[in-house]
Formats: C-alpha cells, structure tokens, sequence
C-alpha cells in the first residue's frame, strides 16, 4: 500500500510552527518519522493541536528539493500502515473519544484538529500548486494532469472511500471544507475532483457489488494508474440532448441479452469524458414503469461502440474536459448492474443530494477567490489620495461578499454534518448549493466592480472567477429546481403536521 508522499513529507520536514510548543510537536513527528511510527506522528500533533487556540498546520512541499526520494522510498520497508495516513490519523484521534456525539461546527476555529489539517493542506497545495497555474490552464483549455495526479497522492481522489478499497475514508465535511479550498485555487480542478468523488465513486461505492468495487473503484480512488500510465478517474452519465433536468426522462436504454447487457444512446454536458476509464450510465430497462424502469451501470470506456463526442468550448472551468457519451450497441456484463433493476432514479437524486455538497463547495471556493482579489486590490489601488479600501462604497460591496459567503458556508457545512450524522439532507443540501452558487456569481460579479477596468481583462483572475462562477448556478440541478426541491420538502413537513 502506499502512503501519500507529500504527507510523509511533512512529517518527516515541514510541519509549520511559531512557538515552542508546536516546535515540539515538529520533533516529536519528525523523531516518530524516523522510527516509522506516521500514524503516532500525525496523531500526537493532532491531540496537542486540540489543546491550543491557535491554528498551525503541515505545508505540502510538493516542488521542494528537500529530498529525491521516491514515495515509496520513504516509508520503512517493515511498517504495515493502511494507504492513507490522514485517515490514520484522524480515526486514531477519534478513537480517544468515548460515546456517540452529534457535531455541529460553524467555525474554522471551532473544527477538530483532523478537519484544521485537511483545510490547512487542501488551502497550501491549492496556493501553491493551483493558483500559480490556473490561468494558463484556463487559456489553453489544458487539463491539469500534474495537480490532479498530486491530489490522489494526497489521498483527495478517494477522499470518502473506505480504506477497504485504497481510500481516505473522510467525513463529508471534510470533503466540503477541501473542495472549498481546492476550488479557491482553481474550479476546473474542482469539477474534476467533484465529479470523480461525488458522482463516479459514490454511487458504486455505496450501491454497487463487492465485485464492482474492486473492479471500478479500488483502482480508481487515486493510488492505481491505468496501462497507460493516466490516473484513473471516472464520469457521470446522467443529462441528454433532451432531458435536462428531467432525469426521469432517460432515451438511453439497456437491453438484456443473455449474460449482458446492450446500451445504446447519448448522454451529453459530461465532465471529465476525455480523461475517464469508466462512465456511470443511467439508462430505461423498462420503459412502461417510466422512472422506476431507470437502472444504472458501470460502463467501460474502451468497450467496442463507445465514442466520445468533441470537447466543449464553454464559458467557465475549462480546464475541465466536457463532452457527450455515445454508445452504439456497446455490451456490457451483467454483473455492471449498479443495485438492482429500476434502482437507477433513486441511485441518481442521492447521489445528487451528497454532489451538491461538493459542487457548493466548489462555488464557496470561486466566492472566496473572488473576496481574495477584491480585498488586495482594494487595499493596493488608489484613488483621490487614498486606498479605495478606505471608500465607504467598496467597504459596502466587500461586507455583502463576505456575508453570502460565510452564510452559504454555514448552508454548506450543516448539510455536511446532517450526512455525517446519518441524517436526511436533501432539502439541506438543495439549500447549500443554491446560496453558494448565487453568492460565487454575485462576489465574482463585485470584485469585477471593484477592479473596474482591471477586472475585465484576463491580466487579474477576476474574469475567470466570473467565467467559473456561472455553471454552478447550472449543474447538477439548476437554481430553480433547487428551488423545487427545498419548496417541497418544506410543503411536504407541513401537510404531514396537518
């Protein structure tokens, strides 16, 4: 099994510290580092952690010259740990609490020491690793091949998967709090991240048979390269030419024919089509029961009759491929059936239900960029002899940003909790991804404001934010039928008091 390199990294050189208490916590992970105790090492920094108002966190040394070792050079040759340190760590941590407690954070100052570690590294790599890049790969419509495969070895790539099949076995509220910060850096890298954890493996990892976990999500969660020497990622087959939000409405169809199955059809608007190895595939096995006959399957990319269509040239996140699904007759295992037959509706909407935690994520992460930019530019810019920082107009449009920003994010973090607590959230989750992707549209649309001439040109990342901003108010259920859903599970309640 293998350990994420740059985690190792940190322990073993570049644990961030300002005081002698947290020097401590360096040397005792660095001492632990030597005698190949990782978990220990994580685990005491995160107790001591625990006890101290102030926040410190490992760096991800990804560009260092600190070491030439390989990854799995670096961990002892007799030490048996799961794939994931982090995970370790964080259950390790959690394994000094006694009783069942329902969590409720609102803060970053009120998380748990494991949660403080992955925001503080999902917040370096993206400053880093992303933001340096992502103009560039917004340009070019280059997809990120390097940062992606960084975050696999960061466990980010498997980030809710059990270690039973290779991955980080990380809450939701994790997963939240780091597509925020990833998507801070760069919202293509987002999406793909997004996609692949929320859409592809969920639904398989959650549904799927013991044989298809193997086979489609152990190789998948980032530490496994297919023979081409790619990551492993996976799409999501739901939206058609003609359905839309419709998802009921499904013209893709699985035929049986003796121990196979025959799909034919087109799906379309799917991300991360051009780099994927497997595609979730919602299609009608039995027409007269409308959505109860939608099934959904697991369908092989490199199958005989599957094509892609040509990438999308969109307005946003193009560093992301997008593009149709089409199946001619492609056959497929019986044994690719995800659940049971007419289970595919209901497979969809939950898995949409945990993806608009992903995609709200996403969306905090484009307002918080656009907050970054407007603020340091306000501060640097000035005008009739002074900071436009300092004019009450700006510090009115600064206000309203950080307000639908941080409200969108207790949305989000409460969704979060309700699903970790093994609570229902759908109307939660509709709620989150709605503020999140008005307030990413309506802070990129202010920090332009701010920048004014500056922040039409592509010299300053605003227009890009506001570029990104805009299809999260799209996928993955539009605005309005957010609106659908948290309205009617709110009539719902109400008939049911009566």
């Amino acid at each position: 099994m293998r350990v994420a390199p740059s985690i190792v990294r940190n322990l073993q050189s570049k644990l961030l510290v300002s005081n002698a208490t947290h020097h401590s916590i360096a040397a005792a992970a660095a001492a632990a580092a030597r005698v190949g105790g990782y978990n220990i090492a994580i685990t005491n920094a995160a107790n001591t952690l625990n006890t101290t108002n102030t926040r410190h966190y490992t760096s991800l040394p990804f560009n260092t010259n600190t070491s030439t070792s390989s990854p799995s050079s670096l961990l002892p040759t007799n030490t048996k740990t799961s794939n994931n340190v982090i995970h370790n760590a964080i259950h390790n941590n959690n394994n000094n609490s006694t009783g069942k407690h329902r969590r409720k954070y609102t803060t970053h100052s009120q998380l748990p020491s494991e949660h403080q570690m992955v925001y503080e590294m999902s917040r370096k790599f993206s400053e880093e690793e992303l933001m340096p890049h992502a103009g560039e790969w917004d340009k070019k419509h280059e997809f990120p091949t390097k940062a992606v495969n960084d975050l696999a070895e960061l466990g980010m790539m498997g980030i809710n998967v059990s270690t039973d099949h290779n991955g980080s076995e990380l809450d939701a509220l994790s997963y939240a709090i780091a597509m925020e910060e990833i998507s801070r850096g760069c919202a293509s890298v987002g999406v793909i991240m997004s996609a692949h954890n929320s859409l592809y493996l969920y639904p398989i990892d959650t549904f799927g048979s013991d044989e298809l976990k193997e086979q489609y999500v152990t190789p998948y969660t980032g530490h496994e390269s297919n023979e081409d020497g790619k990551l492993n990622i996976g799409c999501f087959g739901l939206s058609e030419p003609g359905n839309g939000s419709d998802a009921g409405a499904a013209s893709v169809t699985a035929t049986e024919d003796g121990d196979e199955w025959i799909v034919n059809g087109t799906k379309a608007w799917i991300t991360n089509a051009h780099e994927a190895g497997a595609a979730i595939v919602f299609a009608t096995t039995d027409k007269s029961l409308k959505h109860k006959g939608i099934s959904a399957f697991v369908v092989p990319m490199d199958a005989p009759g599957f094509s892609l269509g040509a990438k999308e040239d969109k307005l946003g996140i193009r560093a992301s491929s997008t593009s149709n699904l089409i199946m001619d007759n492609v056959r497929i295992p019986k044994s690719h059936l995800i659940g049971e037959p007419g289970q595919g509706f209901k497979i969809a909407m939950q898995t949409l239900d945990g993806g608009r935690i992903g995609v709200a994520g996403q969306a905090l992460g484009i307002a918080s960029a656009s907050i970054d930019c407007a603020v340091k530019y306000a501060l640097e810019r000035h005008a009739f002899g002074k900071p436009i920082a300092e004019m009450q107009t700006i510090q009115n449009k600064i206000s309203q940003m950080v307000v639908a920003r941080d409200g969108a994010r207790l949305l989000t973090w409460r969704a979060a909790q309700l699903k970790d607590n093994g609570e229902r959230f759908t109307r939660e989750a509709a709620m989150a991804k709605l503020a999140a992707s008005e307030a990413a549209t309506m802070c990129a649309h202010q920090a332009i404001q701010v920048l004014g001439g500056m922040g039409y040109v592509s010299d300053m990342p605003a227009e890009r934010h506001y570029r990104d901003a805009r299809i999260t108010e799209i996928y993955e259920g539009t605005s309005e039928i957010q609106h659908l859903v948290i309205a009617g599970d709110v009539l719902k309640e109400y008939k049911q008091s009566y």
